[in-house]
């Protein structure tokens, strides 16, 4: 299956995505903020990237540039917690660096893997 970074400030929700993903097969690499995602972004290659976009100091819409920036770059969930009105504020800054998908937190496994799934077949394709 895909070699996947999650790029996640909270222990709980790392732990949550990344079992969800490793049941599903995957290999999960583990970034507790955006500095250590973009340098796991230098050091390794991953076939998707999923990044909260509302981290302390280096944020998701940092990593979603360094994203952008790669060649041949892995599609990008963006995701975002907070209440409504930061989701949306979140998922709009998300589609302006061109994130390929938006999850609003908490989402559900099935709507998470629906995702990871779509956009891993997309970019095999």
């Amino acid at each position: 299956m895909a070699n996947i970074l999650v790029v996640e400030d909270m222990a709980g929700v790392q732990l949550a995505i990344s079992s969800m993903l490793r049941r599903a097969g995957h290999t999960v690499v583990i970034a507790a903020n955006g500095e250590q995602g973009i340098a796991q972004l230098k050091q390794a290659t991953f076939e998707l990237v999923i990044t909260d976009m509302l981290m302390p100091g280096v944020d998701g819409t940092e990593v979603l540039v360094g994203v952008l920036a790669m060649p041949n770059r892995p599609p990008v969930i963006a995701m975002s917690g907070g209440g409504a009105g930061v989701s949306a504020e979140a998922a709009l800054l998300a589609a302006k660096v061109n994130a390929d998908a938006f999850l609003q937190k908490p989402f559900e496994k099935a709507d998470l893997l629906a995702v990871v799934d779509r956009l891993l077949a997309k970019s095999a394709a």
